[in-house]
């Protein structure tokens, strides 16, 4: 299997590309695509060459998780549950601070992320590990 194209470095793409005599400045116009636009397609990169996209494909996936559902509760709590690309389901919950001692609001939350198919913690709140 083909390693995801998020999971390499800009010192690792800086290689690949040097290794295919790619300019070094396609590796910033990848991560553009990547984590600016989000793209989740090869084809939507129309700044890069095909024949670069066509290489990338080759050697390199590009996964995104996929939102099933989201909920949200009274005291704004939110649990988002993702589909990976094998189907498998993992849960993120993220959680409003308390309010402070004396009672002011804060903008402050808590994410938790299940990383693993089936999280064995049971924790009330989620889902992940049923």
């Amino acid at each position: 299997m083909s390693p995801d194209i998020k999971s390499q470095t800009k010192d690792e793409l800086d290689a690949r590309f040097a290794e295919w005599a790619v300019p070094p400045y396609r590796v910033d116009q990848l991560l553009h695509w990547l984590y600016v636009q989000h793209v989740t397609s090869w084809e939507a990169m129309t700044n890069l060459p095909r024949h670069l996209r066509e290489k990338l494909s080759e050697y390199y996936s590009l996964h995104s998780l996929e939102l099933v559902c989201k909920q949200g509760a009274r005291d704004t709590t939110q649990k988002f549950l993702w589909r990976l690309d094998d189907h498998s389901l993992v849960e993120s919950v993220l959680i409003p601070a308390t309010p402070a001692l004396y009672g002011d609001a804060s903008d402050r939350r808590t994410l938790c992320v299940s990383t693993q198919v089936g999280c064995a913690y049971g924790c009330k709140f989620c889902a992940s590990g049923l």
